[in-house]
């Protein structure tokens, strides 16, 4: 057959009039039934182009690395740099890469190495409680004669991270499973759980005052952050009005802002006050009439935050006290006050998709100041040791314990740098064979059904739920996804079209050509498109 196909492949011309050229044509009116011979030869030729055409297993699979490698072509993003991994899942079999070994800001694909090493250090059913403690007990009343006393336990995501009032209910909950219906004294809120900055490094000054960049505190809710809604006026030239959620009036609001017609452009500058404890925002510009503007921004205090909350909740709830402020120093929490009421996160199972779906900086920093502050509290006697002399706080032991993670992962020395645990910071670098590895190690891990669950899922959810849409790939990429300026990044699963798991890896740093988000976006989703797409067989 091999011989026919090279016979054919050298024809001069196509095989339906190569076909007619064989044997002496019928004269006109004689009888439509040539003899056997032509035909014979017509059949063999059909055979031999569809042999022709037909694509080896092997071939196929080199049209497959082909194609992935005109996606990442340097003239769809000139002075980019793009790295990639393709492997196995189950046994680590290449399938395609590109600069494996090169260090590249990761963005949002650093959640997957904190997250992962949080699921390995508290286990899927870990959980961070919030305490509370008070002398004596309530009288028949439920009266507290004194102060009680809220210690922060690092809880990311009370009430499942939800963004209002009600995710502090179960603090609440606590003291009136307490019994405690009145608190003469005050509320202290004590938070010395982290020993770290309430940013992660290298975070840029100007993410502070949004709500990605919001700090990171031993206590968080409501993601730390405020929502602004600014509300036109009536008509052209009426004031807006601003409110602030979940809490009204939760902070002070200097506003000039200008109701301007529907059809005029409108302009808002939202600036928070430059005192870094202040709960001021000023606003100026113009609204469309008809059009409410909406904007989440940071708060300055975690503390201040929370009392906020909590002092509107037990408000609501009837719960007197003689306010609620902060603690601090040396006697901030006296050693005879005994814990009274501990209010547990969610588990870490949860709290990893709290984290991975949306891509939530403030969860991720948290979980890094976490191990961080695990190694200080309760040490283990398998936790790598400081080196002698140094000075660490939470956001240098969890360093250090990422290095002693990768090693356990089997990732080479060097291959991850990590400074903090969201992503924000343009000086984390990892490579996509490092990604790769911890990719293939968290799917053995005994954390693995966590960890896959709480993966965005391409066309369903998350971070990913307007990007693989089409029938071929929605529901078979689980990946993260990573965003900063002139950085993009997409890591995970794919499912290919015959069957086969797949882990991938794939970075572009500089990419700045016009609209360059949209671009890289398109460009990654093509890669890992054609991945599923794919019916061929490729290394087991």
């Amino acid at each position: 057959m091999s011989s026919l196909r090279n016979a054919w492949r050298r024809a001069p011309r196509s095989s339906l009039d190569q076909a007619h050229a064989i044997g002496p044509r019928p004269s006109p009116g004689a009888s439509p039934l040539p003899s056997p011979f032509p035909w014979f030869l017509i059949l063999a030729a059909v055979l031999a182009l569809g042999v022709a055409r037909a694509q080896s297993p092997a071939d196929a699979f080199s049209a497959l690395q082909s194609d992935l490698g005109a996606f990442l072509s340097p003239s769809n993003a000139p002075g980019a740099t793009w790295a990639a991994m393709v492997a196995s899942a189950s046994t680590g079999a290449v399938w395609f890469e590109r600069d494996p070994a090169r260090l590249m800001v990761p963005a949002s694909n650093t959640k997957l190495f904190t997250v992962a090493m949080a699921l390995d250090r508290f286990g899927t059913n870990g959980t961070f409680a919030t305490e509370w403690r008070w002398p004596g007990t309530p009288d028949a009343s439920g009266t507290l004669d004194g102060n009680a006393w809220l210690v922060a336990g690092g809880d990311p995501a009370p009430g499942g991270g939800a963004s209002t009032v009600a995710a502090l209910a179960s603090l609440a909950d606590a003291l009136a499973h307490g019994g405690v219906r009145r608190i003469r004294g005050r509320i202290l809120l004590v938070d010395a759980f982290f020993d770290a900055p309430p940013f992660g490094l290298g975070w840029n000054w100007d993410d502070i005052p949004e709500a990605y960049g919001a700090p990171v505190a031993g206590f968080q809710w409501a993601d730390n952050a405020v929502t602004l809604v600014v509300e036109p006026g009536n008509m052209a030239g009426d004031h807006a009005t601003v409110r602030t959620f979940p809490i009204p009036e939760a902070f002070d609001i200097e506003s000039s802002v200008r109701t301007v017609q529907k059809d005029a452009p409108a302009n808002l500058t939202i600036r928070r006050s430059p005192d870094p404890s202040s709960f001021r925002f000023a606003v100026s510009g113009t609204v469309q009439a008809g059009k409410p503007h909406m904007e989440r921004m940071a708060v300055p205090d975690a503390g201040e935050w929370l009392a906020r909350g909590l002092s509107d909740l037990l408000r609501q709830r009837g719960v007197e006290h003689a306010g609620i402020v902060r603690a601090s120093g040396p006697s901030a929490l006296p050693k005879s006050i005994p814990p009274r009421a501990r209010v547990p996160s969610p588990p870490m199972a949860e709290i990893a998709a709290l984290c991975l779906k949306p891509s939530n900086n403030r969860i991720a920093h948290a979980l890094w100041l976490h191990v961080g502050a695990d190694l200080r509290r309760n040490p283990r006697p398998s936790d790598p040791m400081p080196a002698p002399g140094t000075t660490e706080d939470d956001n240098d032991r969890a360093a250090r314990a990422m290095d002693a993670f990768m090693g356990q992962v089997g990732v080479p020395r060097g291959d991850v740098v990590l400074e903090e645990g969201s992503g924000l910071s343009r000086k984390n670098l990892v490579t996509p064979r490092a990604t790769i590895q911890l990719l293939r190690h968290m799917d053995s891990n005994p954390a693995s059904s966590a960890w896959l669950s709480a993966l965005p899922v391409g066309g369903i959810d998350g971070t990913l739920r307007s990007r693989f849409t089409g029938p071929g790939a929605k529901g078979r990429v689980l990946a993260k996804t990573g965003t900063l300026r002139h950085v993009h990044s997409l890591a995970g699963h794919v499912t290919t079209a015959s069957g086969q798991r797949l882990v991938f890896a794939l970075f572009v740093n500089g990419h700045a050509a016009p609209n360059a988000t949209g671009r890289a976006t398109a460009e990654i989703d093509q890669f890992i498109s054609r991945l599923a797409a794919f019916a061929g067989r490729g290394p087991e």
